[in-house]
């Protein structure tokens, strides 16, 4: 009887104890569920500022959503490494500290919708490596780096960034998603996609891109998926759901692909050219789908440049698509942005004169899928005379320059002498030179002066 009374006592201290260490491995206001044995932690809507720091590190699914949380550290899900689903959702997190994430290698679902995030950083989804779902609507986002998706990209499922306020995305890191089945970008102010971005993207099934900034789309071999008489012939290639509505399409020849795809129903309408504004886009023909080839309307014609001097040639075109401006040297080299040489999104050459290959015809090229048009810029070049080295004695132009440079003037009936050094240099440091001239009476008004020099290391003489 004793021995009977005393095991069920025991049994019963057990059964208390079990209870009261779930009560406290369960973070107050939480609540905690052992489903499949699989730890699940409940917490949604109970006014939390913050992550609860005593949250049981085997945690599988954790629930945090409706809450107040303000930002994430690397403290809140250090070592939970069996945490499969989070949920962060409607919250106020506008801050991600860099590597929160670094233990959640099993992670597979992560909801961060509806908080107040600007920005991903290239650390604030590290290590998230097996991630399949990232759902990040509904925020403030207005850029995300480069290297944020790096580590999530291939194993990506279902990525969800629409309603934010992003311009661009990282384009090479969305290309190595390639089994990814749902891509939401809608209502953003995405502008442009590079070419080739959906190309590997073969498992792709949805794609969202309506009430952005797009013009036109790039030519794609993923979008002949997307038309209405396609017969998906696997699993892997599935018909493409499609949405382009709320963009202002730019209606010409660089869309005539899209409107040759056999889609109905669909809301695109043209935003431009003139002529086609406000018309549905599946009803315009595909002969209205022109381009026009360039014009060159503004141009430079001719320069006389002061050797060492910066000239800006200009060249302005017009046509649709907007002419690429281009700049070939007469030495027939194409140019580019250089130590002396730059080129603007205005169709400008800006150039420093410093050696003979810069005399001669520069031509400008504009240039679209339309076709190109030429001018020629005439660059003449006034040059300097350049004090001889170890002699003092000046090398004389091969132009005819005033004689401001000279020395000494000459009158007649006085005996020729040698002219002095104008220049001399000295305590010249890697950095730094100490230059000294000097102006006599006998020279003409000085109008101007200009300091030239050469780098040493210079293949060619260039002198700035």
């Amino acid at each position: 009887m004793y021995d009977s009374t005393m095991d069920h006592i025991i049994c019963c201290l057990l059964v208390l104890g079990a209870t009261a260490m779930m009560a406290r491995a369960c973070p107050k206001y939480c609540a905690c569920q052992n489903l499949s044995e699989s730890l699940g932690t409940l917490c949604p809507s109970k006014g939390l500022l913050f992550v609860p720091p005593d949250i049981d590190r085997s945690t599988v699914e954790l629930r945090l959503g409706g809450n107040f949380i303000l930002r994430i550290t690397q403290q809140d899900f250090a070592n939970m490494t069996d945490l499969v689903d989070l949920t962060l959702s409607r919250n106020t997190i506008g801050y991600i500290q860099p590597f929160s994430f670094g233990d959640l290698e099993t992670l597979r679902s992560l909801h961060l919708d509806n908080n107040r995030l600007t920005e991903l950083g290239p650390d604030d989804l590290r290590g998230l490596i097996n991630l399949q779902h990232l759902i990040v609507n509904n925020n403030q986002m207005g850029r995300i780096h480069d290297k944020a998706f790096e580590d999530l990209a291939p194993a990506l499922e279902d990525l969800d960034l629409s309603y934010n306020n992003l311009v661009s995305l990282p384009w090479d890191s969305v290309r190595q998603m390639v089994n990814l089945h749902q891509l939401s970008l809608d209502h953003n102010l995405l502008g442009f996609i590079p070419e080739g971005t959906f190309t590997d993207l073969e498992r792709l099934a949805r794609l969202d891109l309506t009430s952005n900034r797009l013009q036109k789309l790039p030519p794609d071999p993923v979008f002949a998926r997307a038309q209405d008489s396609m017969v998906p012939t696997t699993p892997f290639a599935p018909q493409l759901s499609l949405s382009l509505g709320g963009n202002p399409l730019h209606c010409n020849c660089e869309m005539l692909w899209l409107r040759r795809l056999e889609r109905d129903d669909e809301l695109e309408t043209c935003a431009s050219p003139p002529a086609l504004k406000g018309r549905y886009f599946w009803n315009v023909k595909e002969e209205e789908f022109i381009c026009q080839p360039p014009l060159i309307t503004q141009h430079t014609h001719r320069m006389l440049v002061l050797e060492g001097q910066t000239a800006s040639l200009r060249c302005e075109a017009t046509g649709d698509p907007l002419p690429t401006i281009h700049w070939i040297s007469p030495d027939d080299r194409l140019l580019g942005n250089t130590s002396r040489t730059a080129l603007y999104s205005n169709g400008t050459l800006s150039i420093t004169i410093t050696t003979s290959k810069d005399y001669g015809t520069f031509t400008c090229i504009a240039a679209n899928v339309a076709g190109e048009s030429t001018a020629s810029v005439e660059v003449s070049i006034v040059q300097l005379p350049h004090i001889s080295n170890g002699t003092g004695q000046p090398s004389q132009p091969k132009s005819r320059l005033s004689d401001i440079t000279g020395a000494t003037r000459v009158n007649k009936g006085t005996p020729k002498t040698q002219p002095e050094k104008t220049v001399t240099v000295s305590e010249v440091t890697s950095v730094s030179a100490w230059v000294r001239w000097t102006v006599n009476k006998a020279a003409p008004k000085v109008k101007m002066y200009q300091l030239q020099y050469n780098c040493s290391d210079d293949e060619v003489l260039i002198y700035r």
